[in-house]
């Protein structure tokens, strides 16, 4: 699903943090309405339409939990992720319980807000293409590591067999994953999926394992796990290096007796699921370092794919790029007919520590920008083409202690962020660095404020 698709309501009885969530999100293409209060958006949402509810905790009359609660009464099951500034471990367990999706802790990061906002909606880089026997395959590729990759899961997909996909962020470890699903025998069962690193450990083994009805604060009533949803099924463990051992020791007794316990049970359950892991992290050095079991590695590492970042295959570039235009095309109404050959070289060149996500925001970025028929180096991210322009200079008139901007010249993307960038240093300078006090002088609010900071590369 494209950002584009996705339909965001956010709830807050905080004019600012309202206005600021919606400049963020709307910013990287989702659509997003607000709400001042959870009764507004219960009127709101009788008409339905939306993918993802954000609402904040703490509101006067009805708080956050209280509106979760009137919401699935109504047999609305819209995914719902929290807001809140006073996070305690029961409070979390009683909005996941209730049926929250997860909780963000104010203040955050808005790239961790974005992150887990892609992970419930399922806002992927889901890319396909026909091969050689007009199969589709879910990532793009011609080079020889990817081709390598393309066998080895059509010959393990058919299989019950324990897979361990390891790779950067952003090199498409959950495409593989939903690859070897798709073309499974349990392609029909659920694909259950779940970010250890995304739920505190303090609720995970819940998550994962399912609980009894008051069995700790918050369990209201017996619930699930994820390999009890995923039964007959695939369960994909993403970021399981982040899981703390005690967890590891369970997930091993799964692998290896094919029983679960719920918290607060005494029962065993039996579960017959498949296993796909994935890690950024290297776990051979997680193992010497006592930081992850050796024996769960070892059942893990049944079948291991290595997902290489892409500056390894940059020979991929040019479709992958292809594919993005395409896509976004039909997103934006756009004909954009590829990119011209300077650009493609820098596209090729450059490095992308941030792997195929990197590159598709990229693509995305170009093709809003692009008004002609080709993709130029004009349009492409700074990071990636620093020298794109000769400076020129533009002057400003009505704004004290500021006479001139620097900008690049013919794009006015670049001259709107170097005119940001004063504007903020020059409230930040005059509220001696006092973010609040900045904030004010702008009239944004300061979650807003940072978030500008963050783009800009300004400190403090």
């Amino acid at each position: 699903m494209n950002r584009n698709a996705v339909k965001i309501l956010i709830v807050d009885d905080e004019h600012y943090m309202r206005e600021s969530l919606q400049e963020i999100l709307s910013d990287i293409g989702y659509f997003c309405d607000v709400c001042a209060n959870g009764k507004e958006a219960l009127d709101k949402l009788k008409a339905g339409g939306f993918d993802l509810i954000i609402s904040d905790v703490k509101m006067p009359d009805m708080n956050g939990i209280d509106f979760l609660s009137r919401l699935r009464d109504t047999g609305n099951d819209t995914p719902f992720l929290f807001m809140t500034a006073f996070a305690t471990v029961p409070q979390a367990v009683q909005a996941i319980k209730k049926g929250a999706e997860d909780y963000l802790t104010k203040p955050f990061d808005p790239e961790l807000l974005i992150e887990k906002i892609e992970k419930i909606v399922g806002v992927t880089q889901k890319t396909e293409v026909p091969d050689s026997k007009n199969n589709k395959v879910d990532f793009i590729g011609e080079s020889p590591k990817i081709k390598q990759i393309y066998q080895l899961v059509k010959t393990i997909a058919p299989t019950s067999s324990t897979v361990l996909i390891e790779g950067e962020s952003g090199t498409g470890k959950e495409l593989v994953a939903n690859a070897i699903h798709k073309y499974s025998k349990r392609s029909a069962e659920p694909f259950i999926k779940v970010n250890c690193a995304a739920i505190p450990n303090t609720l995970l083994e819940s998550e994962l394992f399912g609980h009894v009805k008051g069995s700790f604060t918050g369990a209201v009533k017996d619930k699930k796990g994820k390999f009890a949803l995923a039964h007959k099924g695939t369960i994909y463990l993403d970021e399981i290096g982040d899981m703390e051992l005690t967890l590891q020791a369970k997930i091993l007794r799964v692998i290896q007796e094919r029983e679960l316990t719920r918290v607060g049970s005494e029962t065993d359950e039996r579960v017959d699921v498949r296993i796909i892991a994935a890690t950024n992290i290297d776990l051979r050095k997680a193992v010497a370092q006592n930081d992850f079991r050796e024996d769960l590695f070892y059942r893990l590492n049944v079948i291991n794919i290595f997902m290489p970042p892409l500056r390894e295959r940059k020979e991929d570039i040019p479709g992958l790029v292809n594919f993005f235009i395409n896509n976004f095309n039909n997103s934006f109404g756009k004909d954009i007919d590829g990119v011209d050959g300077e650009t493609m070289r820098i596209l090729v060149n450059y490095n992308w520590p941030g792997n195929i996500r990197e590159l598709e925001n990229a693509v995305e970025r170009a093709v809003i920008l692009t008004s002609g028929d080709k993709i130029t180096k004009n349009t492409l991210p700074e990071q990636i083409c620093p020298n794109v322009n000769a400076m020129a200079t533009i002057s400003i008139t009505g704004m004290p202690g500021m006479t001139q901007v620097s900008a690049k010249k013919s794009s006015f993307y670049m001259a709107k962020n170097q005119f940001d960038k004063i504007i903020v240093k020059k409230a930040l300078e005059e509220a001696e660095g006092n973010v609040s006090r900045a904030a004010q002088l702008l009239g944004i609010s300061r979650h807003s404020l940072r978030y500008q900071m963050d783009k800009l590369g300004l400190k403090k």
